[in-house]
């Protein structure tokens, strides 16, 4: 009885021996780390939590990495968004970083050498001239806000309030062009702007009693 115990004690051990060898069993994944879709990312930090080998992406965005069959790679680079993803039967990846638009992410990225200074600038202003609208249709500034911003209302050259009903009270907003009070807008031609916005909210207060209407904010190109 004890004999046959041992015996199936044994096999039980060997059997969970095999299986633990099995999931550490390693492999190569080996793929590329781009940004703005299409761009490859240099010196890109690729880290296997499994296996804990760590390697980073060459010129043309290209890693070879050793891990466990399953896996988790976290993906790290310097003004982009870190990208954590799970190894499966694949053997090649293409990761996609997104770019962090801020002001010091562009440094960030430049000095640990992901891109170059000139592809990078490229990218953002592409991918910013995707998000802007296009105004150009309107044959002046008046005609835009009419059509754009739906809680003002255009009076020949003066924009006004519509919350504002009292008779008593002069409707009018407060114009904001790249951040400095102007008089009238009618210098700002449409195909110029980059947006515009009506601020009626606790935002007027930066502008003190001036922006008691609210405020029509516009940013050019």
């Amino acid at each position: 009885m004890k004999a046959s115990f041992f015996f199936a004690a044994v096999i039980l051990m060997n059997q969970i021996t095999g299986i633990i060898c099995n999931a550490q069993e390693t492999r190569d994944i080996t793929g590329i780390v781009t940004s703005f879709k299409s761009i490859p990312l240099n010196n890109v930090r690729i880290h296997a939590i499994g296996s804990g080998n760590t390697v980073v992406t060459d010129s043309a965005g290209r890693f070879r990495i050793r891990c466990f069959s399953k896996d988790n790679l976290i993906i790290t680079a310097s003004g982009f968004s870190e990208k954590k993803i799970k190894t499966g039967k694949k053997d090649i990846y293409q990761i996609d970083l997104p770019y962090i638009f801020k002001d010091e992410n562009y440094d960030k990225a430049i000095s640990n050498k992901h891109i170059r200074p000139d592809v990078l600038e490229k990218a953002i202003s592409t991918e910013m001239n995707k998000n802007q609208k296009n105004y150009s249709k309107y044959n002046s500034i008046y005609e835009l806000v009419a059509s754009e911003i739906y809680d003002v209302r255009v009076t020949g050259t003066s924009v006004y309030n519509k919350k504002i009903k009292s008779m008593d009270a002069n409707p009018q907003v407060l114009y904001v062009v790249d951040d400095k009070i102007v008089p009238d807008i009618s210098f700002v031609n449409p195909v110029d702007v980059k947006s515009i916005e009506f601020v009626d909210d606790a935002r007027n207060t930066l502008y003190g009693v001036k922006g008691a209407n609210g405020v029509l904010k516009i940013i050019m190109k």
